[in-house]
């Protein structure tokens, strides 16, 4: 398991049917021209969250930092993105629309995710 960068940054995961619901939402409010960002309440960083999942997976080692540059020769520049700091303020589309994420932070959930990854695999 591997994080690229430090593993301190933060990632904005927002659950699909969170996100299914901020666009139902926008598409009925009769606003147009308006752009909303949108994660759910997660503080986690990128370790915590590979942690996270690592753990649900039953993974017993480390999570292993990846620097950048080695990332980059291996992946392409693309990869640069992953360990960037991003935080979102979702307050515009929370004042706007009255969306709330639904689900908990990934951390949280990452045993459900995970079981439901392994289900729709089998399928």
């Amino acid at each position: 398991m591997k994080v690229i960068g430090d593993g301190n940054n933060h990632l904005p995961p927002i659950h699909v049917e969170d996100l299914a619901d901020s666009y139902l939402r926008a598409a009925e409010s009769g606003l147009g021209g308006e752009l909303f960002l949108l994660a759910d309440d997660s503080t986690a960083t990128a370790k915590q969250m590979a942690s996270a999942a690592a753990k649900a997976a039953g993974y017993r080692g480390d999570v292993q930092l990846w620097p950048v540059a080695d990332a980059t020769k291996a992946m392409g520049m693309w990869v640069e993105g992953l360990a960037l700091d991003q935080h979102i303020d979702s307050g515009k589309a929370r004042r706007l629309l009255g969306w709330q994420p639904k689900h908990r932070p990934f951390v949280e959930e990452a045993a459900t995710y995970f079981e439901a990854w392994k289900e729709h695999q089998s399928a």
